[in-house]
């Protein structure tokens, strides 16, 4: 298993972000956060600027999907579901980890 994780670190978290032009906000993935609790520039955005790891997510349609697992500066361990629209970083939806999820991911975004 640890194997699998540092590959998904190297090869995931590496590729998918470069060359982005930025973030792409709008009423309805603003308001899929909000329903979460989640802050989209102060709290997405952080998170996507730290230390993450990134996996694939199910596609939808033919847009492809990925989910991003990374902490805020204030310690919140999140999931952003995003995709890539334009060369940016579109958030689907942002929630609070589950305890499966942050026993897998904590310790390769902890460092």
């Amino acid at each position: 298993m640890r194997i699998s994780r540092v590959y998904t670190l190297s090869v995931y978290t590496s590729g998918v972000l470069d060359h982005l032009l930025g973030f792409e906000w709008d009423v309805h993935n603003v308001g899929h956060t909000a329903h979460h609790g989640v802050s989209p520039e102060e709290e997405v955005e952080e998170t996507a600027k730290r230390r993450h790891v990134i996996i694939p997510a199910a596609p939808v349609g033919s847009e492809k999907r990925w989910k991003l697992f990374g902490r805020t500066a204030g310690g919140r361990y999140l999931v952003v579901v995003f995709t890539v629209r334009r060369k940016r970083f579109r958030t689907v939806t942002a929630y609070t980890m589950n305890q499966a999820e942050r026993r897998v991911y904590a310790p390769e975004i902890e460092g």
